[in-house]
């Protein structure tokens, strides 16, 4: 009889390979309906954290079906899950962007809508970042150009790090909470 040797490769460090991190990638968009659908597709591949800093909240982007329900289900997904959303004009915000406000009413522990402070009034870009590995970012709200980046860790972190900052800095929207019985 002969014998077998049964070798079992255990998955240690020792034994494992490194994987590569995907390299960043990042186009330019300028059209609007790529913006719309960059900023659905990112809200759509959120797992666990979504913020967006837009002065003005253009609802040709954020007042859509398709992101409506995307946000629903992430929230829905997890208990941890978070939207924030820094605006600065919040009468347009909440005039053009109803679909978003009533989530945001409806879910108020998922996805908030803040006001920025008083010393961060007038920044003349729009960003978005989610999961600490994609964002969207509008440099100049004058330019139609907006930077996509994917699988770009450090511009993400460095996004969310200075969304951060505002926040701490930001306040309530009273018009958000609601009253009833």
């Amino acid at each position: 009889m002969q014998q077998r040797a049964l070798i079992i490769e255990m998955d240690t460090a020792e034994n494992k390979q490194p994987q590569e991190k995907p390299a960043p990638q990042r186009r330019v968009i300028k059209e609007r309906d790529e913006v719309r659908d960059g900023i659905s597709q990112l809200v759509e591949s959120a797992v666990r954290e979504i913020v967006i800093f837009a002065p003005q909240l253009d609802g040709y982007f954020f007042n859509t079906t398709r992101v409506s329900r995307a946000l629903a289900s992430f929230a829905a997904r997890n208990r941890h899950n978070l939207v924030r959303i820094l605006v600065e004009d919040t009468e347009q915000a909440l005039r053009e962007n109803d679909r978003l406000v009533s989530l945001c009413r409806r879910l108020s522990d998922f996805i908030q809508i803040r006001k920025v402070g008083e010393e961060h009034l007038g920044i003349r870009e729009m960003f978005m970042a989610v999961d600490h590995s994609n964002y969207l970012h509008q440099e100049d709200n004058a330019k139609p150009e907006h930077l996509v980046g994917l699988q770009d860790t450090r511009q993400t972190v460095t996004l969310l790090r200075r969304f951060n900052e505002i926040w701490d800095r930001s306040e309530p929207i009273t018009a958000l909470r609601t009253t009833g019985l």
